[in-house]
């Protein structure tokens, strides 16, 4: 992971909210994402937000296509599972997620692990049948953080699956700011729901390369993943 600071101007923020705003009730603009975590306004190719997507990937890989790049406006109700992002689903190249927050705020973030997947079904039975006995912790970062929506030990509920993770780092909340990571390393949100002030928090996603996953169209509202 790499955090990017003071990179996005308020104009480009601003972009970015105008285009959920005008797109967000159009039927062929919006997913609901599969556990009714969020809805996702798509940037298409051909808007001013896709425009300023593209500028943001061009920095880090300057010969990306637009059929390479998938980008939304992100609505939030719940926080994220661990999971990883299987846009990068049996990949022959490297696939990576772009995460920028639309919001100020130290205490909500995102949680990356060291620890490479290549689908969440992986992800589930590696959970149900991780041996806590025999495991030793390589962080605390569950204490530092609201995770309670995160897997646990079940003899004992303060015994936190993430805490046997080899943490990456937390990227925290601050506008101008985004985290690049592989698309395949392991990640979840914080719990912005136990903040009363939080109904809901916004993001722009954005998942670059040449997805390999069979059917892939980003842009097809049943074709998309989490």
């Amino acid at each position: 992971m790499e955090v990017f600071k003071d990179a996005l101007s308020e104009h480009t923020l601003d972009i970015f909210r105008e285009h959920h705003e005008l797109f967000k009730d159009k039927e062929t603009h919006n997913d609901i994402n599969n556990f009714g975590i969020d809805i996702r306004t798509l940037m298409h190719p051909g808007t001013k937000a896709f425009d300023e997507v593209k500028k943001i990937c061009q920095k880090h890989f300057p010969n990306v296509q637009d059929n390479e790049i998938y980008a939304n406006y992100q609505r939030q109700s719940k926080p994220t599972f661990l999971h990883v992002d299987e846009y990068g689903t049996n990949r022959k190249t490297k696939t990576w997620t772009i995460i920028i927050p639309m919001h100020t705020d130290d205490r909500i973030g995102v949680l990356l692990f060291k620890d490479f997947f290549n689908t969440n079904d992986e992800i589930q039975k590696t959970i149900m049948n991780f041996d806590y006995d025999k495991s030793r912790k390589k962080s605390n970062v569950s204490q530092d953080y609201p995770i309670s929506h995160l897997p646990y030990n079940y003899k004992d509920v303060d015994d936190k699956f993430i805490d046997y993770l080899d943490l990456a780092g937390v990227f925290t909340y601050q506008l101008g700011n985004y985290v690049l990571f592989d698309t395949n390393q392991i990640h979840a949100s914080t719990d912005f729901t136990v903040y009363p002030e939080y109904q809901q928090k916004d993001l722009v996603q954005i998942h670059i390369g040449p997805s390999a996953n069979e059917g892939y169209n980003p842009y097809h509202k049943e074709k998309i993943k989490i």
